[in-house]
């Protein structure tokens, strides 16, 4: 009986870890601005709203950001940081106007 209870807890401790780690994945969402200022590995976004939002460049392609210069107008598409602080982009286009 006691093999069994431990079998049993062990399997819903494995289920739980499966389900919080399901359950951490990040939404992916767009936004739409304009390139605030950049640098090598952080940029600032001015949405339309009025409001800015930091963005994290290390997980998208250099080539998507490299020519970029304040005044830029550019859809990044990504995540928001677990620390809700920032969003991390993943690919960032020019917006076409």
């Amino acid at each position: 009986m006691k093999s069994i209870t431990t079998s049993a807890v062990v399997v819903l401790l494995a289920f739980a870890v499966v389900v919080m780690v399901v359950g951490a994945q990040s939404v992916v969402e767009r936004f739409i601005g304009t390139v605030q200022w950049i640098s090598a590995e952080r940029m600032a976004l001015a949405l339309d709203d009025g409001s800015s939002v930091p963005i994290d460049l290390t997980s998208a392609d250099q080539g998507d950001y490299q020519s970029l210069a304040p005044g830029d107008r550019v859809v990044v598409t990504g995540t928001v940081s677990p620390e809700r602080d920032r969003v991390i982009a993943t690919s960032i286009a020019r917006a076409s106007n």
